[in-house]
């Protein structure tokens, strides 16, 4: 059934350029982790420890969603794709509370102190995607944000979706063949996993610029230092090229404004 569901796949151009679109996402995602390499470093009581774990791991559950929708398991896509949303906002949650410790913030930081240093010990239990985006969105540099552009209905309507997968909410929540579905209906469900994917990612980043907006700076300041010569003035707030397209092409997906926004209230320099 699997080879047969590719098969299918593989022969209608819109679920290819779906699946393209995924793997353009993942390459994007690879790129930023590499990105940040060096200024990822977070601080949490006896700990010191980077981000890598959970991007790298994130751009691995974007690998396997794309190969489970290159064999149409919908479920299991969807299963991994709860597992990128909250893989992608717990590392949001400790981007968070570093830079609440950095600027003084103590709103909810002792609790998110003792999450992470729990994580850190691989013993972190009952802390669930709800309070971690109740966190993020009630912080003092996002709380604007999240009610300005709806982040929370958003967040809420996709999380129907992947729940309904992930429980088996119903006949239809589950791998199947195929062959049950007419082309219209394939290109759909795939178009649905591209489109929450793509949202969550920019959601990230989107909310990462405004909690830690350096982790989008580009190298050139960096580059420069390391050969011995003084960066150009203001380097450090240029914004790398890739990130800044990705935004650009698809920050829409939460408001055609919020790209104004990153310009007028964040330190970057956004063309």
């Amino acid at each position: 059934m699997k080879n047969s569901n590719r098969n299918i796949i593989n022969s209608i151009p819109k679920c290819l350029e779906c699946i393209d679109n995924l793997k353009e996402l993942k390459n994007f995602l690879d790129d930023y982790t590499f990105l940040v390499v060096g200024r990822d470093n977070i601080v949490c009581k006896n700990y010191v420890f980077t981000l890598q774990t959970i991007l790298m791991s994130s751009v691995l559950t974007l690998e396997n969603i794309i190969e489970c929708c290159s064999c149409f398991c919908l479920a299991d896509a969807n299963t991994l794709l709860r597992k990128y949303r909250d893989d992608l906002f717990f590392c949001l949650y400790i981007i968070l509370y570093d830079s609440n410790v950095k600027n003084n913030i103590k709103i909810n930081t002792s609790k998110m102190e003792s999450d992470i240093e729990m994580w850190c010990k691989n013993s972190l239990e009952n802390l669930n995607i709800g309070d971690i985006l109740k966190t993020i969105g009630t912080s003092p540099n996002i709380i604007e944000v999240s009610k300005k552009y709806h982040l929370q209905s958003s967040f809420d309507t996709i999380s129907k979706t992947l729940n309904n997968y992930v429980h088996g909410n119903g006949y239809s929540f589950y791998n199947r063949n195929i062959y049950y579905y007419n082309e219209n209906e394939i290109v759909d469900f795939l178009s649905v996993i591209c489109k929450n994917a793509t949202y969550i990612t920019v959601t990230f980043i989107f909310l990462l610029i405004l909690c830690s907006p350096l982790l989008v700076m580009s190298t050139d300041y960096i580059d420069y230092l390391d050969f011995g010569e003084t960066p150009p003035e203001d380097s450090q707030y240029w914004v790398a090229p890739f990130v800044e397209n990705f935004i650009k092409n698809n920050i829409k997906m939460i408001d055609k404004n919020c790209y104004e926004y990153l310009k007028e209230n964040t330190c970057m320099h956004f063309e």
